[in-house]
């Protein structure tokens, strides 16, 4: 069934009927689905180094949790491995997220999701309902659980992802395959590796973007 037939926009007003049943049936049959995103692995890599875990950047995450993937045929993203007969999320142990403080935005936002806005607004809300088991019980105000689960620095990076990417997208499909291969270890390296784990995240990812704009523009000899 198509993805869009699980999901149906709503407001920030709305109220809905959700409650979390802690079954953790959102973790399972989850292969390939789960992108990543910078802000994303960063936290984890953050996280994971705390625990103390052996990190020293976003490139160990990758290396050990994610598999690559590729975007409209060109650019690269990385998802969450799964595990056992379930595709059950690599983070799912005992039955419970063992990263919930940093679980990534797509499952920090359920039973919501985002979407670019347009005519004025930032964002478009929409209502995950793949799973009716879930919307039963209490209800949730929109506004409410994205107060409560996105965050400013969330909103903005978010924001000016969904800016660059139509950008950094029409760039590549314009210099053609062959050409992009030749930049493709740049690329990844702005947008996912060059981060200090022990600076802010948005402006390091701000100056990233700038470059991979640069870079792109440029092509293969002004990488």
């Amino acid at each position: 069934m198509n993805e869009a037939n699980h999901i149906r926009p709503v407001k920030p007003g709305d109220w809905v009927t959700f409650r979390c049943q802690l079954c953790g049936a959102c973790c399972r049959h989850v292969a390939h689905s789960i992108m990543l995103e910078p802000m994303d692995l960063y936290l984890l890599a953050r996280f994971l180094r705390d625990r103390g875990e052996t990190i020293e950047g976003t490139e160990d995450v990758l290396e050990r949790y994610t598999h690559v993937d590729i975007l409209d045929g060109r650019l690269p993203i990385f998802l969450l491995n799964t595990v056992g007969t379930e595709d059950t999320c690599v983070f799912l142990k005992d039955g419970r997220c063992s990263v919930y403080e940093v679980r990534p935005r797509t499952c920090r936002l359920y039973p919501f999701t985002v979407a670019p806005g347009d005519r004025g607004r930032d964002f478009l809300y929409y209502l995950c309902t793949e799973r009716r088991h879930h919307l039963t019980g209490g209800k949730i105000l929109v506004k409410d659980w994205m107060y409560q689960n996105f965050s400013k620095e969330a909103r903005k990076f978010l924001k000016a992802d969904y800016d660059a990417l139509p950008v950094l997208g029409k760039n590549t499909k314009e210099q053609g395959e062959q050409e992009f291969r030749k930049i493709l270890f740049q690329f990844l390296f702005y947008r996912y590796y060059n981060y200090d784990l022990d600076r802010p995240f948005l402006p390091q990812f701000l100056e990233n973007t700038e470059k991979l704009k640069e870079l792109i523009a440029a092509g293969p000899k002004g990488g």
